[in-house]
């Protein structure tokens, strides 16, 4: 005993609240590049990878396309990957103040390339 008087119950410290004034456009990119460094690093063609992102109010829907077959390697063994991505992204979306949500799937959208004359 060191007398040091009654123990006071825990508390909490807060956390660093999320930038709520933070452009609405950064957390866009931001969580688009974390998909996509993530997606890159499991895939064998990382140059393949297509994310298209959107933002509604203050949420952000990413979607990563991927070719067919590289799907099983970014969904992994009973979703496992895919639903270690989506915590990954939920929780980086709450320090800019915005929920995310990430659908993969594999429909690669060919490249638009410009019309040509001839």
């Amino acid at each position: 005993m060191s007398g040091t008087g009654p123990a006071r119950p825990y508390q909490r410290r807060p956390g660093r609240p999320p930038d709520r004034a933070a452009d609405p456009q950064r957390a866009v990119s931001e969580l688009s590049g974390l998909i996509r460094y993530l997606a890159s690093q499991l895939v064998e063609r990382p140059d393949a990878i297509q994310i298209r992102s959107r933002r509604r109010g203050r949420a952000v829907i990413i979607r990563l396309s991927v070719a067919p077959d590289q799907l099983g390697k970014v969904i992994g063994r009973e979703g496992r990957i895919a639903r270690a991505m989506r915590t990954l992204l939920s929780i980086t979306a709450i320090r800019y103040g915005v929920h995310a949500s990430l659908t993969i799937d594999d429909q690669i959208e060919p490249e638009q390339q410009p019309a040509t004359e001839a």
